[in-house]
């Protein structure tokens, strides 16, 4: 059961990294920076927040060194990420094109990256010793 809660704790850190990467994404939009760096910003405000929950609260690995954790912690990053984008691309290659579709793929694309994302960090980068 233990297990169990600690998956449901990463997802609900994830859902509010994402609130938190709109959030932030939209501030620095509306003040007029361009779309590609108030995305940048956004998803850097959201990653700091992910890694530093993720890592206290979700795999209580604190006791450990940051600095063997953040590189790890960035690969299962961009390997969730690109798993979450291929996947997307391949739901909306076969659900057409539309913005149904396209929500639609993206939370597909978000389900099909969670089991990497959480396995990754629970047995690698947050690893107890």
């Amino acid at each position: 059961m233990k297990g169990y809660w600690k998956f449901v704790t990463f997802c609900i850190i994830g859902g509010v990294s994402a609130l938190i990467d709109l959030a932030f994404f939209n501030l620095a939009f509306f003040i007029g920076t361009g779309f590609v760096l108030s995305r940048i910003f956004g998803v850097l405000i959201s990653m700091i927040f992910n890694f530093t929950m993720n890592r206290n609260v979700s795999f209580s690995a604190r006791g450990r060194s940051v600095r063997g954790q953040i590189p790890k912690y960035l690969i299962v990053y961009l390997i969730s990420s690109t798993v979450n984008v291929v996947g997307g691309f391949v739901a909306v290659t076969l659900l057409g094109s539309g913005t149904i579709q396209a929500n639609i793929a993206s939370v597909i694309g978000i389900a099909a990256a969670i089991p990497f994302s959480y396995f990754g960090l629970l047995l690698w980068a947050f690893k107890k010793n």
